[in-house]
């Protein structure tokens, strides 16, 4: 009699198991789970695992220039001088040039670019300093190009001491929509 463990042996045979599939591979290929929101997860997985007994994980331990998957694609904002104009103290080179400056051009919130990605990040920051929590966000805006950009990001707040945060840690990925003429050129050819 079969047990709640199951005794599948001839089952499996009889409807037509085939023993070669057992040398498939246990995990997915890297392609598999690799989309955007995938590097949201990344970023607050790592932020998770920064926290220990804190409330915030320690500033002193990000190293976003260390974050090779994260970091190109991110910005930290500094509130330690204060909220109304916070610095910038690391802009990821990927988010630099989708907004047209360099790395390091940019030292406060007052420098950023007018309709670029960065000014998306920056919306959002007031609502991550009241909630006390990371705070995710998406949609979709037209840049200083003309462009229609298509966004999605996580803040995540940082602290100097556990009792405040003073920095806010941005990731965000972006992909630019084609514009209507050169959808309209794809579809005559398709």
């Amino acid at each position: 009699m079969d047990t709640m463990r199951g005794n599948y042996g001839s089952l499996a045979e009889a409807g037509g198991y085939d023993h070669a599939d057992d040398d498939a591979p246990l995990t997915p290929p890297p392609a598999i789970g690799q989309d955007e929101r995938r590097m949201q997860v990344r970023a607050y997985n790592h932020w998770a695992s920064l926290l220990e007994d804190r409330n915030f994980p320690a500033i002193e331990d990000l190293g976003p220039e260390n974050l090779p998957d994260l970091g190109p694609s991110s910005v930290l904002l500094d509130f330690s001088s204060g909220i109304e104009n916070p610095g910038i103290s690391f802009l990821g080179e990927k988010l630099a040039e989708e907004c047209g400056v360099g790395e390091e051009e940019l030292t406060t919130l007052a420098d950023v670019p007018t309709r670029s990605l960065l000014t998306r990040i920056t919306d959002h920051y007031m609502q991550i300093l009241a909630n006390q929590a990371p705070i995710g966000f998406e949609a979709e805006f037209v840049n200083q190009r003309g462009s229609t950009i298509l966004y999605r990001g996580i803040l995540l707040p940082f602290a100097a001491a556990d009792d405040r945060i003073d920095h806010i840690y941005g990731v965000i990925n972006w992909k630019e929509l084609a514009d209507q003429r050169t959808t309209d050129e794809l579809l005559l050819e398709i």
